[in-house]
């Protein structure tokens, strides 16, 4: 009984979290964010958003396995993660597969696959060059 309310009997409770361990996840969220800033100055085409998609994910996989202490608790709380994980990825996969069968016309801007015009520049003669504008 003195067992109990004492809480000797929860796993967690016996849980030692060294100082090694989070700034080890810290550094590692660190070069997730350095690496979210490189990836995100860089054009990848349509590689852009799944990249900073995986990034992010795994940056808040860190935080709450870690820093929410996920990864010591047990069985509901990994599966309530592990469904809200699984649901992100459904309606993701929703939007995505809904934006990729429309036709471009029906997308503002031609949809998130669009090039960029650029405008001004080396080599852009303004519209009076233009054989519609003498």
């Amino acid at each position: 009984m003195a067992d109990i309310e004492l809480g000797t009997n929860n796993p967690a409770a016996h849980a030692v979290h060294g100082l090694k361990r989070y700034v080890f996840v810290w550094l590692a969220l660190l070069a997730g964010t350095v690496l979210t800033v490189v990836t995100g100055r860089m054009d990848l085409g349509e590689a852009n958003i799944i990249i900073a998609l995986a990034i992010a994910t795994t940056k808040a996989t860190l935080v709450v396995l870690f820093f929410m202490h996920l990864y010591d608790a047990g069985g509901v709380n990994r599966l309530v993660f592990v469904v809200s994980v699984l649901f992100v990825l459904v309606l993701l996969a929703g939007v995505f597969g809904d934006l990729m069968a429309r036709l471009p016309v029906s997308l503002p801007n031609g949809g998130p696959v669009a090039p960029v015009e650029m405008h001004g520049g080396a080599g852009h003669e303004g519209p009076a060059a233009s054989p519609e504008h003498p």
